[in-house]
């Protein structure tokens, strides 16, 4: 084996996009897009004794004023076979090496490896994988293991998510979708549509993510940011708006009432007539909300967006938001449902939710997101952590407090000028 630097781009990416391991962060565009923060990236990579390519990793390096100096970070790990054991411990050895001879004063790598095989309600699944000797490879190599803590405890990436295999046939994938049926058909009902867009509608989901900015306190992503993303992935990036014409969904709320008025009349079966009564009254009340509504104007309204990489067979969803409305216009569950529809059909065979905070706990703040992404049926994966590989303890202290004090000033300040209270 031999580690090698600056590997070719053509070369790099296309092992990288067919190793199972792959993220989008793990390929070329990535140093491109986060070149205003870290300004300095490798392509780095491992060929065999025939000088194929079996190993690759992107390498940022990022300077910093306190301490003066440099840090490098290896996001979301190394794609490799993570069973060539070899292999895994020769790369992790050369990528440190390689960090301190370019002044770095710690490497960081955090890889989406999974840790133990959990069901998809979270937990440990009895005699399944465990892939815990990667954390013993990288300690006995001198990495710091920073532990198997809380998805949101300040790590850097998610350490935790749920992905959907796509690689069934999409009537599976349906059935397994909690009340699937039920949904659709209400935004079916309700004239719920949902258009692939271009840069020029990027607005939809900065509009969205205002709102929830305004309700969490957090600082929201821009245009520019998303633009210079899909400027960097190119024909990876899928994007996605859902709306809908809310007078327009009264009338077809309406044609329905009509006709389950007329079935109505026909039952004989009081226990079916009573159910039938029940939903019309829904309807009509649902009617009499959307028209008393500002909403109620004959415009088309934007209910969000969301903004996807697929690379290969692999499906990121790397930001999705919507508004909130009524009840049973279910504009998440719209974007989802159409993405994997598309996905699918152009190949995809996984569908990644892209970070949950692994708690199951119903009193955890983000369990709302944790159980409406695990209605769609996928995999709950837990990643090993962050790995820090140290070069000089006094500068990596002073990075450490810095980094905290720095994060809580400004965790703190968004808090105050994004939220309304």
């Amino acid at each position: 084996m031999k580690f090698i630097t600056n590997v070719e781009q053509t070369r790099f990416d296309d092992f990288a996009v067919s190793c199972a391991l792959n993220h989008y962060s793990k390929t070329s565009p990535f140093i491109q897009f986060k070149a205003p923060e870290y300004g300095k990236g490798d392509l780095l990579g491992v060929v065999n004794e025939q000088g194929e390519l079996v190993a690759s990793a992107v390498m940022l390096h990022k300077r910093c004023k306190i301490p003066f100096g440099q840090f490098s970070y290896i996001q979301y790990g190394f794609n490799l076979d993570i069973e060539d054991r070899e292999l895994v411990r020769f790369f992790a050895e050369k990528l440190r090496d390689y960090a301190k001879e370019k002044g770095s004063f710690f490497l960081r790598i955090d890889p989406n490896i999974t840790r133990l095989e959990h069901e998809k309600n979270g937990k440990i699944r009895e005699n399944g994988f465990n892939h815990e000797y990667i954390t013993d490879i990288l300690k006995d190599l001198g990495y710091d293991h920073l532990g198997y803590n809380y998805g949101y405890s300040g790590n850097w990436m998610s350490r935790f998510t749920y992905r959907l295999d796509l690689d069934q046939p999409i009537e599976k994938i349906r059935k397994g979708i909690k009340r699937y049926n039920a949904y659709h058909k209400k935004n079916e009902e309700r004239l719920v549509t949902v258009t692939e867009a271009g840069q020029d509608q990027l607005y939809v989901l900065t509009n969205s993510q205002d709102e929830l900015s305004a309700k969490l306190g957090f600082k929201p992503k821009d245009e520019a940011y998303f633009r210079k993303l899909w400027d960097c992935y190119g024909d990876a990036v899928h994007y996605y708006v859902v709306r809908c014409n809310y007078t327009e969904a009264v009338n077809s709320l309406k044609k329905k009432c009509q006709e389950l008025t007329g079935y109505r009349t026909l039952l004989k079966d009081e226990n079916k007539i009573s159910v039938t009564d029940k939903e019309i009254e829904a309807l009509k009340k649902e009617i009499q909300e959307i028209e008393e509504s500002p909403l109620n104007d004959g415009k088309t309204h934007d209910l969000g967006a969301k903004f996807i990489i697929k690379q290969g067979e692999n499906v990121w969803n790397v930001n999705m938001y919507t508004t909130k409305t009524f009840l049973n216009f279910r504009a998440a569950f719209a974007l989802h449902d159409h993405a994997i529809t598309e996905m699918k059909k152009l190949g995809a065979k996984t569908y990644d939710f892209e970070g949950i905070s692994g708690s199951m706990d119903p009193k955890d703040e983000y369990y709302g997101q944790t159980d409406f992404k695990k209605s769609f049926g996928g995999d709950y994966l837990e990643f090993l952590g962050e790995f820090d590989a140290v070069f000089d303890a006094k500068k990596y202290a002073q990075w450490k407090k810095a980094t905290w004090f720095i994060s809580h000033a400004r965790r703190r300040l968004r808090y105050y000028f994004y939220k309304k209270k």
